[in-house]
């Protein structure tokens, strides 16, 4: 076989490729890699680190006696109707509810004398939940007013305590536009 001459003639445009500039090269994409891949680990590791409650490994871990509460809060059959209407905001939020609960048992007699707190909880934001204790109005049914800092999606979550220890959760997604 005979060798052929060739018009090839490599580009000189960046310089000739030696193998101590390949190395540089190589190098200085590693270099760039690493960095890039650190910069973005410092960012989501001191951003917020996705834990709302204190003690989740915890209430992890008290999962059973959670499932069990429940269990016995569904025996007891109470219910809870739940009205979210928007009221007139003032200077310190731009945002306001008026909230109703009605709390009926199996047979649907009104429960009073609890003491129920009701809390705005903000899925997507630290610091702005709130928090009041719903006065009764009429046997069974609780009002209250929240002056919220922002619109959208909200879960509000409802803790009665009956006057024999009698224990009530509930939670429910609501909307606030106003």
């Amino acid at each position: 076989m005979s060798a052929q001459r060739s018009d090839f003639i490599p580009s000189t445009r960046f310089g000739v490729i030696t193998g101590q500039r390949f190395l540089f090269l190589l190098l200085a994409a590693f270099a760039l890699v690493f960095s890039v891949n650190g910069l973005l680990i410092y960012k989501a590791i001191s951003t917020f680190d996705g834990i709302e409650i204190d003690d989740a490994y915890q209430r992890g871990r008290a999962y059973n006696q959670t499932i069990d509460a429940m269990a016995v809060q569904n025996a007891r059959g109470w219910q809870a109707a739940i009205e979210v209407a928007p009221s007139a905001p003032d200077k310190h939020a731009t945002h306001a509810a008026h909230v109703v609960v009605v709390l009926k048992d199996r047979a649907g007699a009104p429960l009073d004398r609890l003491r129920l707190q009701a809390t705005f909880w903000r899925p997507v934001s630290v610091g702005v939940d709130q928090s009041l204790r719903m006065n009764e109005t009429a046997p069974g049914r609780y009002e209250g007013d929240f002056r919220l800092e922002a619109g959208g999606n909200w879960v509000l979550r409802l803790a009665a305590l009956g006057p024999k220890g009698e224990k009530f959760a509930q939670e429910e997604r609501v909307m606030i536009r106003n």
